[in-house]
């Protein structure tokens, strides 16, 4: 060991020598400072650990947290759905209600009011049933179960002499208070089962409310066509 007579010399010496450095550091800090670092260490290690755990933890609340919300937002969503659905199932039921009534009303209006409307064409108008021309229209074709199934659901039919010829004419009459192409077709093919059987027949549409399509459907098919009680197209009661 060289001789060491300065400070200089001893900081030069102990630099380069650890093992001295070690022996003299344990000589000069006690055990209790010397521990400090590596607890230290390990305290920020503790420290980092939970600080991690918390940082895992926050994520998993929030991503359960947003889990949540997002079902709780389809369960809102899917249940103002069903509401709406549930609404508008119950408006559609009431206005088919309130159109079903509007139809039977106005169709009592024309049943009572057959001869007077239709008399202005016919003599002795009066209201029937489609079974009173069952057996006649057998006795030429018998009926099939469609044609008969068709026939059971005319809205009104009514029977009477016609007024410029005499001819004798079953008057198939559909009410419907909003008048569409399809009741002109409905009715123009149950009066054509009568006409097929030599049963003159001439369909009529009647109702309060049409549009043009329906207007020009009506004539297409040589229809009959009375709004709230007037005659619009009126020629095919006038016969030829």
């Amino acid at each position: 060991m060289p001789i060491i007579e300065t400070v200089e010399q001893l900081a030069d010496f102990l630099e380069q020598n650890e093992e001295w450095r070690r022996k003299i550091y344990s000589i000069l800090v006690p055990r209790e400072l010397a521990r400090l670092p590596a607890e230290f260490d390990e305290f920020r290690a503790e420290v980092r650990r939970e600080f991690d755990s918390v940082r895992q933890e926050m994520r998993e609340g929030f991503a359960q947290l947003r889990a949540e919300m997002r079902a709780g937002d389809e369960q809102i969503r899917a249940e103002m759905r069903e509401g709406n659905e549930r609404m508008e199932r119950k408006i559609q039921r009431n206005t088919d209600d309130i159109a079903e009534l509007k139809g039977i009303s106005l169709e009592q209006y024309y049943r009572n009011r057959a001869r007077a409307l239709f008399g202005r064409y016919f003599r002795d108008v009066s209201v029937i049933d489609w079974v009173d021309l069952e057996d006649q229209l057998d006795a030429v074709a018998p009926l099939t179960e469609k044609e008969r199934e068709e026939l059971s659901v005319v809205d009104l039919l009514a029977r009477g002499r016609r007024k410029t010829d005499g001819q004798e004419t079953v008057l198939v009459i559909e009410v419907s208070w909003r008048i569409a192409p399809n009741d002109v077709e409905r009715v123009a093919r149950r009066a054509e089962i009568l006409g097929q059987r030599g049963i003159s027949a001439t369909p009529v549409v009647a109702g309060r409310e049409i549009d043009d399509a329906s207007r020009e459907a009506a004539r297409t098919a040589n229809c009959a066509l009375v709004m709230d009680g007037r005659f619009e197209v009126d020629q095919p009661l006038r016969g030829a």
